[in-house]
């Protein structure tokens, strides 16, 4: 069975990739070629007209009040009758017209004799002419372009032959100009039997390829189910082990266990997102190593909040009250926290500790911290009302945010540690949601979060408070839950 599996693959890529060779390579043989014939007629064509015209009466053209002259006329006559002369199937010529190098600089072409009727594609005596291909026009003898040239108008295939007096002197150029359009044309007849030729190898290959392969399409497709199914999150499935080959079997086999494997990995993903915050799950995963003992210095906004006088109230109810309570509090409030981009440091007892700017850099911090904590206090007032309703108490929280340098790591042992954020910048915020008490606003903030949303949040300067642990006085603000 492996041995006609082989045989098969090998019989099909084989066969197509001869073939797609082959169409390929005549495809580009015949481009070639007839790129080089059209290449000759437009060389031929810009010789001969160049030999037509007479070049005495070419030099004496030179300013565009010439172009009223009977000599300019006779010119542009000839040079249509040969441009509408070579417009036949198999050589369209486009343009055909002369130029001339200008007097005050040798490098620039100017137009001499322009035949074209048309306003969009005619040019008059003395105006520049930008030259479509990069290649340098000799002059003093005929050439033609080594390869097409693009411009907004298309692909284009430029010939010129040098234009002389009755001295024998050069006096300007004859340019003829053919469209690609008209290669592709001709080569669409090649092309369509080239790819008629490799679609019926294709369709004869992949006949024989279904006639060989039947008898192992239906492990093939188990498998593709299967794999499927793990892709889009069911870890149960499972492939049949018997009534395949020895292959599949072992295959079948080998996704069951990787199926098995990744169930066990998700059920301690999701266990483990349950503990830690949602951003700090992802940064370790993505990681690809294991979480280390290691700290670093960086700014980031803490926010601490509080239920205020819950501990009394904590006496009045039943444990089971107490902590349908505060799982439905904690439940609105982390995903506050979440969707302004937080990370859940911690909880401490009904009191919540969040950090803005870790573990992923975050330059507008201070707002989305100041914008968590006005959310979470209109959320409480409608958990409160709903409470209220139900005949449960209402609760009231304080938070209290500052923004500073903070040490901000895994903290703890090899055997148990915790992502978390240390420093006086954390005391300081912890201390101000205490401070909301006594200064009997719902939200308190430190000057410098302050400063850096001072024109997106209304304030009240509440002056200046002695913190513990800190000599300086400390300027605080309270933020409009209403604003």
């Amino acid at each position: 069975m492996r041995f006609r599996t082989k045989i098969l693959l090998l019989f099909s890529v084989t066969a197509i990739l001869t073939n797609a060779i082959s169409v390929g390579m005549m495809y580009e043989l015949s481009k070639r070629f007839v790129f080089e014939e059209y290449r000759e007629k437009v060389l031929s064509i810009a010789s001969t007209v160049g030999a037509l015209l007479d070049g005495d009466v070419h030099e004496k053209l030179r300013a565009r009040v010439d172009e009223s002259s009977p000599e300019y006329k006779q010119q542009s006559d000839l040079l249509r009758r040969a441009r509408d002369a070579n417009r036949r199937e198999n050589s369209y010529i486009k343009y055909l017209f002369t130029i001339f190098r200008a007097p005050s600089d040798p490098g620039v072409f100017v137009i001499g004799v322009d035949p074209e009727e048309g306003l969009e594609d005619s040019a008059r005596l003395g105006d520049v002419y930008n030259v479509r291909n990069t290649r340098r026009i000799p002059m003093d003898r005929p050439a033609v372009d080594e390869d097409f040239s693009v411009d907004r108008r298309g692909e284009w295939l430029a010939a010129d032959a040098p234009l002389k007096n009755s001295a024998g002197r050069v006096v300007g150029a004859v340019r003829a100009e053919f469209s690609a359009d008209r290669v592709g044309q001709k080569l669409r007849p090649v092309l369509l039997s080239g790819l008629a030729a490799l679609f019926l190898a294709t369709a004869l290959s992949v006949a024989s390829a279904y006639l060989l392969s039947s008898n192992v399409s239906r492990p093939t497709q188990d498998l593709k189910q299967t794999i499927e199914d793990i892709g889009h999150g069911n870890f149960d499935a499972r492939m049949a082990e018997d009534g395949y080959g020895v292959e599949f079997t072992a295959v079948a086999r080998t996704v069951n266990r990787m199926a098995a494997e990744l169930k066990d990995r998700d059920l301690v993903k999701s266990a483990f997102s349950r503990y830690v915050s949602r951003q700090i799950m992802e940064s370790v995963v993505s990681s690809g190593a294991p979480p280390v003992l290691t700290g670093d210095r960086r700014r980031i906004t803490v926010l601490f909040s509080d239920i205020m006088g819950f501990s009394t109230l904590a006496e009045s109810m039943a444990p089971e009250a107490v902590v349908a309570l505060l799982n439905e509090y904690f439940e609105r409030m982390v995903d506050i926290i979440f969707r302004n981009g937080g990370t859940l440091d911690k909880f401490l007892g009904d009191g919540i500790m969040v950090t803005f700017g870790s573990p992923n850099e975050d330059p507008l911090q201070e707002e989305h911290a100041i914008n968590c904590a006005i959310e979470m206090q209109r959320e409480l007032r409608t958990l409160d009302r709903k409470w209220e309703a139900e005949g449960r108490p209402q609760l009231r929280i304080g938070v209290g945010v500052n923004s500073g340098l903070a040490i901000v790591g895994n903290i703890g042992s090899s055997r148990r540690m915790e992502y978390t954020a240390m420093g006086d910048t954390v005391n300081l915020a912890a201390r101000l949601e205490s401070a909301t008490r006594s200064l009997g606003v719902d939200i308190v903030v430190a000057e410098d979060t302050y400063n850096a949303v001072a024109s997106v949040f209304p304030a009240r300067d509440l002056g200046t408070i002695t913190v513990k642990g800190r000599r300086d006085l400390t300027r605080v603000y309270g933020i409009s839950v209403e604003g």
